[in-house]
């Protein structure tokens, strides 16, 4: 038989009316009852009936997460902290998946609109507006997270100092004694591309280095044309020591290309990543990479929605958290083999 609010109500001792305030995070129960009968009501299986709380209530208790492709470990990692987040206040965050395509990324966020979700939090693909706007339009709170727009387009928003984490990773690898180092780049319209492109060339304009566009490696995010442009690149600049990858799958698959050609890591070629996966995944190559905080992003950004959810953030300007980032360094990257000899 399916679990009552009366049987809370009798396994808790408080009255129908507290269980139904507390499973809805009505702020007139106190957080430490709401814990209380959120467990009992997980022992006992209750499951709530979603369209009756909707109507009573104007809530769904649902959240969207759109991000753009899951099978990266950086995305699941976020996904495990948001999803750990709204599950221990009782709502339910559904994933979709945009696969970096924009279509995907409209009809997520007009699904989302559609089942009257509480809030979203979207990686935008940032190669439209439209989701955007629609939104917007929709007054449902929402967060980006991982990529920002620039203005005229203001939302909130909670990013990763991706300039600053290229230009400390790039100023490692010069002080390893690298002077060609190759700078991935995968779409100018995504803006974490963008800055950590910045860094990059901040770093070797403040070693008196100029950028070079021969190494300025374009690569896709879903991996469909890169073996062969990997392999090029190692044949028309087999002077570069070092990569500055974009995020670390790209590094690994830089990594994979770089040993079927025959080019040792880290002798013959240090590879940086950009994620630091390994913080979350026993790898067995361990790659150096610039940490963006994956977790704590993924926390911020829930904190700030379900704020704006419930009305507890009342400043209607828009925040814009930048997280630093840091350098784990590991063992894919190291002093050219001339300098060790």
């Amino acid at each position: 038989m399916k679990t009552r609010l009366k049987d809370i109500a009798q396994a808790t001792g408080f009255s129908i009316n507290t269980i139904s305030h507390a499973l809805r995070d009505e702020p007139d129960i106190a957080e430490d009852t709401k814990h209380y009968i959120r467990e009992v009501a997980k022992k006992l299986d209750y499951i709530p009936n979603i369209p009756a709380g909707s109507i009573k209530s104007g809530k769904s208790r649902i959240l969207s997460v759109i991000l753009p492709d899951i099978g990266n470990p950086h995305f699941t990692i976020m996904f495990r902290e948001i999803e750990r987040y709204f599950s221990d206040i009782g709502m339910t965050p559904f994933f979709m998946n945009t696969r970096e395509r924009a279509i995907d990324e409209i009809n997520a966020v007009r699904l989302s609109i559609g089942q009257n979700v509480d809030g979203v939090i979207l990686c935008p693909t940032q190669t439209e507006t439209e989701s955007i706007r629609l939104l917007e339009k929709s007054t449902i709170p929402f967060i980006l997270i991982g990529r920002r727009f620039d203005e005229p387009i203001n939302t909130d928003y909670v990013i990763c100092d991706d300039t600053e984490g290229a230009r400390i990773a790039t100023e490692h690898l010069l002080s390893l004694g690298h002077r060609k180092i190759c700078c991935v780049r995968v779409n100018e319209h995504i803006s974490s591309d963008r800055e950590r492109f910045n860094g990059y060339c901040q770093a070797l304009s403040e070693a008196g280095i100029g950028v070079e566009d021969d190494l300025i490696l374009h690569l896709t995010l879903t991996e469909e044309e890169n073996r062969d442009a990997i392999r090029s690149f190692f044949a028309s600049r087999p002077d570069c020591s070092a990569v500055l990858a974009f995020n670390d799958i790209l590094a690994y698959s830089i990594i994979r290309e770089a040993i079927a050609v025959g080019r040792r890591v880290p002798e013959d070629l240090s590879v940086m990543g950009f994620d630091n996966i390994c913080s979350d995944y026993p790898l067995p190559i361990g790659l150096s990479s610039v940490s963006v905080s994956k977790k704590n992003i993924a926390r911020i950004a829930s904190e700030l929605l379900y704020s704006r959810i419930t009305g507890k953030e009342q400043n209607p300007e828009k925040q814009h958290i930048i997280v630093p980032t840091r350098l784990f360094l590991r063992e894919t990257t190291a002093p050219p083999v001339a300098d060790r000899q």
